[in-house]
């Protein structure tokens, strides 16, 4: 009896090791899907010229994103949650006077993996815009 246990793990332990080496990665071959690193991140980069500190969000796939505080004068970047490009990458960027301010909507951009985005706040808001780098 003790020697069918032995020849059965001898057994268990040789299909192990051969279904390990096979799932070996080898030089030269691509990484499985689940290893390889997600889609590059969409930046956007803002510049607050608007004489009081803004309120940043993203609109798109059916929601809203609150991605932080721009104080004037000082530029800051966000990096864009990947849900927020899933379904077609179409955005609008939306800066609120922080409390109860004005607000300004830019028009629709649409972005892919690894885009940058420069999202200047002018001092008059009507005259603020969101570009994609080319």
């Amino acid at each position: 009896m003790r020697h069918i246990q032995r020849l059965n793990t001898v057994i268990l332990l040789s299909g192990l090791l051969v279904s390990g080496a096979a799932c070996a990665h080898h030089p030269g071959t691509a990484a499985p899907a689940e290893v390889q690193p997600q889609t590059a991140p969409v930046t956007v980069n803002v510049t607050n010229n608007y004489a009081s500190a803004m309120e940043i969000y993203v609109i798109g796939s059916g929601t809203s994103y609150h991605m932080g505080s721009v104080a004037p004068g000082i530029p800051r970047s966000f990096t864009l949650r990947p849900g927020m490009i899933a379904a077609g990458g179409r955005v609008r960027l939306v800066a609120q006077a922080s409390g109860t301010g004005p607000r300004f909507q830019s028009e629709e951009v649409v972005l892919k993996s690894g885009d940058i985005v420069d999202f200047e706040i002018m001092t008059n808001l009507v005259g603020s815009r969101a570009t994609v780098r080319p």
